[in-house]
């Protein structure tokens, strides 16, 4: 596809979708050559016109890959980009009432983790330090609740709350803190879920 082709009309867009893009949804990410990408552009700057996408935008592990706003040198900013500069052009490119979902790994719940030795170290490493695929597949910050409520709110956002699907009392005891690897264990993704924001803003 174009690098500026944009579908007429989109309802639900899912930016840095990579080769798991989810149904439902067009597909923006920076590389070319993926299955079912609609779109390729930097999302920085995407060729989307203003208030185009009517309901959701979807950003699942993409947004710890770009830099801290503040506390990141400026030629990082400039090649990788900031989080701040991501959530206001995705709050361009909604409808007022559309709403941006991200879901990215929880650095406070990570630590908590690695102190208690609750989780094999290999994989709260590769939750906050990324899978290093290509240049683009490194984490650049880690994200805390608070971080979520200041920065979405600096770009536009109102009613930033946390949905992660492991936070209610129910959810919890069925984490299977003890588990020594993967391989076998049902509750796995519990455990995973767990150690993710999952945060909803609208605009």
């Amino acid at each position: 596809p174009s690098s500026q082709s944009v579908p007429n009309g989109i309802d639900k867009l899912e930016i840095g979708s990579g080769n798991n893009p989810e149904s439902g949804y067009i597909h923006l990410d920076i590389l070319p050559h993926l299955r079912s990408l609609d779109i390729q552009s930097d999302v920085r700057k995407t060729p989307i016109p203003n208030n185009y996408v009517s309901k959701e935008i979807r950003a699942v592990h993409i947004m710890e890959h770009f830099c801290h706003p503040q506390y990141s040198g400026e030629p990082m900013r400039k090649k990788y980009g900031t989080t701040l500069e991501v959530l206001k052009e995705m709050y361009r490119i909604l409808k007022p009432g559309g709403e941006f979902y991200m879901v990215t790994p929880d650095f406070e719940k990570i630590c908590a983790s690695s102190a208690n030795k609750r989780v094999r170290n290999y994989w709260l490493q590769r939750w906050t330090v990324g899978g290093h695929l290509n240049e683009y597949d490194a984490h650049h910050w880690l994200w805390t609740f608070a971080d979520a409520q200041k920065w979405f709110k600096k770009a536009g956002f109102k009613d930033c709350r946390n949905c992660n699907p492991t936070q209610s009392l129910f959810g919890i005891p069925l984490l299977n803190w003890w588990t020594k690897d993967i391989q076998g264990n049902m509750s796995w993704h519990r455990i995973e879920w767990y150690h993710w924001l999952f945060i909803r803003g609208r605009k």
